[in-house]
């Protein structure tokens, strides 16, 4: 991939949902197309060019753990994820902050379609506009991570509360259309399944 990030981007994979629509198996661990969920999106953002990677969970111990530390992420604990993604979010504008960061790039671990071309493009948009407004991906209209939050905006990202993440920081952000399909999280064990079985038809 081309140098189309970096200069202090952090990119922050959240990772310490509750999953609580798929009952009591962790999604994450569970396994899409013979590799596990949380995987996928880690391995295709791994090669994207930032500055910062982080992943925020809530087990030091996931069994995903030991990938994302190969793949060169550092795992910060979110020791209050039952009360929210936007407790995730604000851990990583922690760690933005702290580490002087000139954006953080914010992507779901239970995206696994990520589409390595989308995260250039968007990563483009970013560094072709002034830097000073969100970037965030559109499956049609509707935007939603991967998102880029520039400097300006972190600590708003610090202030959130509830389950809404940053949802209501996009509402005005620029839009990078995705490719169909890439944008697809995995919520339950059905599409899951569903999924599965295309990649056995395939």
């Amino acid at each position: 991939m081309s140098e189309t990030a970096g200069n202090g981007i952090m990119l922050a994979l959240l990772a310490a949902g509750q999953s609580r629509r798929f009952g009591d198996q962790d999604k994450l661990a569970a396994l899409l197309h013979g590799k596990m969920l949380g995987l996928h999106a880690a391995e295709t953002l791994s090669n994207l060019p930032v500055d910062h990677r982080i992943i925020i969970a809530s087990d030091p111990d996931h069994p995903c753990a030991a990938g994302w530390e190969k793949m060169g992420y550092h795992i910060i604990v979110n020791e209050h994820a039952a009360e929210g993604q936007s407790t995730s979010v604000r851990c990583a504008a922690n760690s933005a902050a702290a580490s002087g960061a000139s954006a953080l790039l914010i992507c779901l671990a239970d995206m696994p379609y990520i589409a390595p071309q989308h995260l250039q493009n968007l990563c483009q948009t970013f560094k072709d506009g002034e830097q000073s407004k969100v970037v965030a991906s559109s499956d049609g209209g509707k935007a939603m991570p991967p998102a880029i939050f520039p400097a300006g905006q972190i600590t708003a990202l610090k202030d959130l509360r509830g389950d809404q993440g940053a949802r209501q920081l996009l509402q005005t952000a620029h839009l990078a259309a995705a490719p169909d399909g890439s944008l697809l999280d995995i919520d339950t064990p059905e599409i899951l399944v569903a999924e599965n079985r295309k990649g056995c038809s395939a």
